[in-house]
């Protein structure tokens, strides 16, 4: 059945009204709006106010959504934020929940309970010497986002030290939990102090760039042809022109290509790659965590198929239980698209060990909780002491 609705996806079939149908608890403040978020561009690509749900009754919501048959989503339930995203009720986090797209239907969702209602604030759990940018205007984008700057044990007790400088994108899950999209962190600041603490990386300066609502559009290079997006090149255009020149005046930064990395998860992972390829004059150590490699047709797959293989270091991984197997072979969707990735990066001249480091992590699934598991191999990559 899978491989048939696939198909009608590709050929063109026109997409489906799907009807979403939420049933909240007595508790959900009646002023509030309430919005689905999801992975899917319909969805607002995990922007907790994605699509809007309009009051049909008392504790009833619903909207509809028109999608391609074949597409699998996953979403959630939020009053606006992940600070309000629903959980079960007895107050425990969910898993996402996941709808395969067939034939015109109506989703039901029963919210337990409110994360704000349930959780005490959850208290921040940054690590180190870490400060604000404040929030970042770019002539390039059309929203502002927090940069917080992780600096290594020993910064201001050796003033002429310089030092490599990492940006990671969706930096609101990197150091805190307080401001991270499941209440899990990558916990990369701790995993930096204590490796560079020990002498194993070279002490590094973390970026943490905040994502945007236009999260989608300013990770993606290629436009998807029924999703939108495609402005990476402004996204990059904020951190080479506006961003980093602003890290090099005020931070002691080793400003050149090859002390300069890029690490980033999801669509993050592939505007990582996309700005090795794109901007190895500026990043050369690149980190390519999970990517969403299948987007607009593989293109990032195409881009490096069709360039220069380009003087990067890269980190490639998967977690073998990210996302559905449509095609029933008993591997998921996400790790092919990834292997055709790491098989075009092999044919480009990269070789496996030397200027590529891929792991298929068994097992892993594609959030928070997996990343931080891996953050420390892909420091020891990218910036380990040779």
């Amino acid at each position: 059945m899978i491989l048939p609705l696939v198909l009608a996806a590709i050929v063109g079939v026109p997409p489906l009204p799907i009807t979403f149908q939420v049933a909240v608890p007595e508790s959900t403040p009646t002023a509030d709006t309430l919005y689905l978020a999801g992975d899917h561009p319909a969805l607002g690509g995990w922007n907790p106010a994605g699509v809007r749900l309009e009051r049909t009754g008392p504790r009833r919501y619903e909207t509809t959504v028109r999608l391609a048959p074949g597409t699998a989503i996953e979403f959630k339930v939020t009053r606006g934020s992940w600070a309000t995203v629903e959980k079960d009720s007895a107050g425990r986090e969910i898993a996402n929940r996941r709808y395969l797209v067939a034939v015109v239907d109506t989703v039901r969702a029963v919210v337990g309970a409110w994360r704000d209602q349930v959780e005490e604030a959850r208290p921040s759990t940054r690590s180190g010497d870490i400060r604000s940018l404040g929030r970042i205007s770019s002539r390039y984008l059309a929203h502002p986002r927090e940069v917080l700057v992780w600096l290594p044990p020993g910064y201001d007790s050796n003033p002429p030290r310089r030092y490599p400088v990492v940006y990671l994108h969706d930096g609101n899950n990197m150091f805190d939990e307080a401001t991270s999209f499941i209440g899990a962190e990558w916990s990369i600041d701790e995993t930096a102090g204590r490796l560079s603490a020990a002498g194993e990386i070279e002490p590094v300066i973390l970026v943490a760039v905040g994502n945007s609502p236009d999260r989608l559009a300013e990770y993606t290079p290629a436009a998807d042809p029924k999703h939108a997006g495609g402005r990476a090149a402004d996204y990059a255009r904020f951190l080479v022109e506006e961003l980093k020149p602003k890290m090099d005046a005020e931070y002691r930064t080793l400003p050149g290509p090859e002390t300069t990395g890029t690490i980033g998860s999801s669509l993050g992972g592939v505007v990582s790659l996309y700005l090795g390829y794109e901007h190895p004059e500026v990043f050369r150590r690149i980190g390519v965590v999970s990517p969403s490699a299948g987007w607009a047709d593989r293109a990032i797959v195409s881009m490096v198929e069709g360039r220069a293989k380009p003087p990067l270091c890269i980190w490639l991984d998967i977690g073998t239980a990210e996302g559905p197997d449509r095609d029933g072979d008993g591997v998921a969707d996400a790790v092919l698209d990834v292997r055709a990735l790491r098989e075009a990066l092999v044919r480009a001249g990269f070789t496996e060990g030397r200027d590529l480091f891929y792991k298929e992590a068994a097992g892993a699934s594609h959030n928070e909780v997996a990343w931080a598991a891996r953050t420390e191999a892909i420091l020891r990559a990218l910036y380990g002491r040779k």
